[in-house]
């Protein structure tokens, strides 16, 4: 489909996520034209690889936790691989339940750009034609601003990446 909903999640908000895909549809008089479909933390085993190294989380240095409550975040970054680089994509948090047609959305001009979202925010639109990075298994080159995440806790660094994956500048975190 050209048009996809995607729910990212772990076990501890599973039944939020059931109840945000039963809202995305209920609300939406355009549900024929979209997917709902769920990605979950316990199929990414790029994810699980990283328990227990350090990452940057709002400016604190914290080791990376399966069990976290919100340990399927970075996952938003998987939509445009799962679509074959095809279509457009909303990624929401599984605590977000619309209250209106999703469909606006899915189909608002994007004016050429990658994503669409708010700062902060629980939800983004992707273009899946856009950026071409994949993923897996290195999910943070998806990020600008990104701790190189080492076993080797005394040589982690900061990096900045630009659009096209590469790493531009490092410094010591």
């Amino acid at each position: 489909m050209d048009y996809c909903v995607y729910i990212h999640t772990n076990h501890k908000q599973w039944i939020g996520a059931l109840v945000a895909e039963y809202a995305l549809r209920r609300n939406s008089a355009h549900s024929d034209k979209f997917d709902v479909q769920f990605i979950e933390y316990k199929d990414q085993a790029f994810m699980h690889a990283r328990e227990g190294d350090i990452y940057l989380r709002d400016g604190d240095k914290r080791p990376w936790r399966g069990e976290d409550l919100q340990s399927f975040t970075p996952m938003r970054f998987m939509p445009p691989e799962l679509m074959g680089y095809k279509g457009r994509a909303v990624v929401v948090d599984p605590d977000v339940f619309a209250v209106g047609d999703i469909w606006e959305l899915l189909t608002r001009d994007m004016q050429g750009n990658s994503v669409m979202c708010r700062p902060k925010s629980s939800n983004m639109t992707l273009e899946a034609r856009q950026p071409r990075l994949p993923l897996l298994p290195d999910f943070g080159r998806h990020i600008r601003k990104l701790p190189c995440i080492s076993r080797d806790r005394s040589s982690q660094t900061s990096a900045t990446a630009n659009t096209s994956g590469s790493i531009t500048t490092a410094r010591p975190l």
